[in-house]
């Protein structure tokens, strides 16, 4: 007589019936840290009138404020290595109530960084430019040689040639504003609005 053991093999494997499958998708979104932005602290300036002696002698009135509390922060963590970014202004014409429109040509202004960070982050304002009426001043401004025909559409007020060198950062820029016209300019509150746009490229 052989004595042994005999393995039988278990059914289980057999009864198991599959009666349906789905598929569960999940999902994930990493969104960008951060943004782009442009702050304008103080929306408001007001234009104090100049005593040259100069400028009256030559026929005109000089009207000068600053713009200040300007800045510009990118804290963003997906900044583009060729990524630039850029602050333009647009200035629409000097109005009072039933007075004729003073051009926004005879307004002039001087960028310059407010807040200048060590370092080389490759952040420079705009030139200067001169109103229609102003008299160009010697030598150059913070962002170089003087432009003239006053602020018109798409002028540079500030830029930065590398996104990627400058995030992280913010940048404050400030304007010197000049307003000449003639002295026969009738009397009256004259406003105007400075539109500033900031676009990434």
């Amino acid at each position: 007589m052989l004595l042994g053991t005999v393995a039988m093999a278990s059914g289980a494997a057999a009864d198991e019936v599959t009666h349906g499958e789905e598929d569960v998708q999940i999902q994930v979104a990493v969104t960008p840290v951060g943004a782009l932005a442009l702050n304008v602290a103080n929306p408001s300036v007001t234009l104090g009138e100049t005593t040259d002696d100069d400028i009256w002698a030559a026929g005109n009135r000089e009207f000068t404020g600053l713009l200040d509390g300007i800045s510009v922060t990118d804290d963003r963590n997906d900044v583009g290595a060729d990524a630039s970014w850029t602050v333009t202004g647009q200035v629409s014409s000097f109005t009072a109530a039933g007075l004729a429109d003073i051009d926004s040509s005879n307004l002039g202004w001087v960028p310059e960084l407010a807040n200048p960070i060590p370092g080389d982050f490759n952040v420079t304002p705009g030139q200067p430019i001169a109103g229609e009426l102003q008299e160009v001043p010697a030598g150059e401004g913070p962002g170089g040689d003087w432009l003239t025909g006053g602020v018109q559409v798409g002028d540079l007020l500030v830029s930065s040639g590398s996104s990627l060198e400058a995030k992280g950062q913010s940048f404050g820029v400030k304007a010197g504003l000049n307003l000449t016209v003639p002295k026969g300019t009738p009397s009256g509150a004259y406003a105007s609005t400075l539109t500033l746009t900031l676009m990434e490229s």
